[in-house]
């Protein structure tokens, strides 16, 4: 397609987009599952009692029919359905609040109600995510308030045994100058309301094993939601193919070793400053 979608960045989408058909095709129904329900926990967050939009804005029956299109396996359909609201008037903010996160909870409630079945809803809740991603991304306030500071979250995926290599890359960074927040050990949930407490910019994630890879891809997708901006990177263990890495995962960066990891986040950091 063209570049005909001045509501989102369409190559970020593009690539959100696959990468999340991957994850559909990759982990189990399970774990399909739960990536979905937190995608829907998370952005239904979004929206505040206090932002949500006056009915005379966005109507109840204008979300219900995002949701229709939201569970077509087409995900243009989407960014048609957006660009058409775009040209009414919406802004991006109201396509955020008022259409990403109420589309989020309506979802959840079709869902909760077998209104709508697992598929369609990993299928709609990809879309959101995706499209969320790109209009984050365009967002140019928010990239000229980046935090140049260099400081980082090194943190083990949830269910990971081994943390020597990350506390030794910590040190590192230390020595290097680099302040350096490490979280060895932690659940989701405990290092996500973390992620959410401390807000890094930088995030360095150590795994080591290929039966981690389903929480990995859980866990960036979270951070994604929770702090959009942030460099995301990953450390990984011998024997792990560094292009499904890639082609799963939705982080900015794989490393190799510690040095050449403190080369590239320095020199990422500058550029986002």
């Amino acid at each position: 397609m063209g570049n005909s979608h001045p509501a989102v960045d369409l190559q970020l989408f593009e690539r959100a987009t696959s990468r999340f058909a991957q994850k559909r095709a990759t982990l189990d129904v399970d774990a399909v599952g739960t990536l979905a329900s937190d995608i829907v926990r998370r952005l239904s967050r979004t929206v505040k009692p206090s932002e949500k939009l006056p009915e005379t804005v966005i109507s109840a029956a204008s979300i219900g029919a995002f949701c229709d299109t939201l569970v077509h396996d087409d995900p243009y359909a989407a960014l048609q359905f957006i660009d058409a609201r775009r040209a009414e008037g919406i802004t991006r903010q109201d396509v955020y609040l008022g259409y990403i996160g109420a589309a989020a909870t309506m979802l959840g409630e079709r869902w909760d109600d077998d209104r709508v079945s697992l598929i369609e809803v990993t299928v709609a809740t990809g879309h959101l995510y995706a499209l969320m991603r790109s209009l984050r991304d365009e967002e140019t306030g928010v990239r000229l308030a980046y935090d140049a500071r260099r400081s980082a979250l090194f943190a083990t995926v949830p269910g990971e045994d081994h943390g020597i290599g990350i506390t030794i890359a910590a040190d590192m960074f230390r020595e290097a100058g680099w302040e350096i927040d490490l979280q060895i050990g932690i659940e989701h949930d405990e290092l996500m309301a973390h992620v959410a407490r401390s807000a890094p910019h930088v995030i360095g994630l150590s795994l080591s094993t290929e039966r981690r890879l389903g929480e990995l891809m859980r866990l960036v997708v979270a951070m994604r939601i929770t702090v959009p901006n942030a460099i995301i990177g990953v450390a990984s263990g011998a024997g792990l193919d560094p292009d499904q890495l890639k082609n799963l995962v939705d982080i900015d960066l794989l490393f190799g070793d510690a040095q050449s990891a403190l080369s590239e986040l320095d020199r990422m950091v500058r550029l986002r400053a």
